[in-house]
């Protein structure tokens, strides 16, 4: 893809400088308050939990793992024995910052934009809604080639989370809404079966899994 190293370079300098004024705080990677993060954490946990019934230590791959706070959330929910986890992001200060807080054994952090190895689950939370550019074509063919290629790691499902509004856009902030049924038929058409999920008090928040 011609534009992703600018669009990804972009992505880099704005996090970093967020980061930066706002440290590890939802705040600091563009999320609103915690607990619009934590009710998307619950809404992946739960899709998660649904397909792992009889696997004993859930292989979770978090791509866009900004400053660990999924990693933390499972650390809270459940047994450090029953998970192993692998954070992914483009932006080395905040892998840097993972590496640094996260010492168990259970963790690795590595920078990237997809895992390198085959996952159990691969989880997106908020990857991909801030956006670097005003073209949402363009961000869309961004986001559906980093779909592609985490799905191809994936070896039971994949979970993100998306803004959504009845027609895609990228509105004020940059902020990256996208057509509901557009997700879907790319989903369905090029990876595999998918579903939704919404809780009622993420107003324009879906959860998208797709399944093997």
């Amino acid at each position: 893809m011609k534009s992703r190293a600018l669009l990804e370079a972009a992505i880099n300098t704005q996090y970093s400088e967020r980061f930066k004024k706002y440290g590890a705080t939802p705040k600091g990677v563009f999320w609103v308050s915690t607990q619009r993060q934590e009710t998307r954490f619950d809404l992946i946990l739960q899709e998660i939990k649904k397909m792992s019934t009889e696997q004993i230590v859930l292989d979770i791959a978090d791509v866009g793992c900004g400053y660990g706070s999924f990693a933390d959330y499972l650390f809270r929910k459940l047994n450090s024995r029953e998970f192993k986890y692998e954070g992914f992001d483009i932006n080395t200060d905040l892998i840097e910052h993972c590496r640094s807080e996260f010492s168990e054994s259970n963790l690795s952090f590595s920078v990237g934009g997809s895992p390198s190895s085959n996952k159990d689950f691969i989880i997106m939370s908020g990857t991909y809604n801030l956006a670097t550019t005003k073209d949402v074509s363009l961000w869309e063919q961004y986001l559906f080639s980093c779909l592609s290629e985490c799905w191809a790691r994936t070896k039971s499902a994949m979970i993100f989370n998306l803004q959504t509004s009845k027609t895609r856009k990228i509105a004020s902030q940059n902020i990256y809404y996208a057509k509901t049924s557009d997700i879907i038929d790319f989903c369905v058409a090029k990876l595999g079966p998918t579903r939704i999920t919404r809780n009622a008090s993420l107003e324009n928040d879906v959860t998208f899994t797709i399944v093997r």
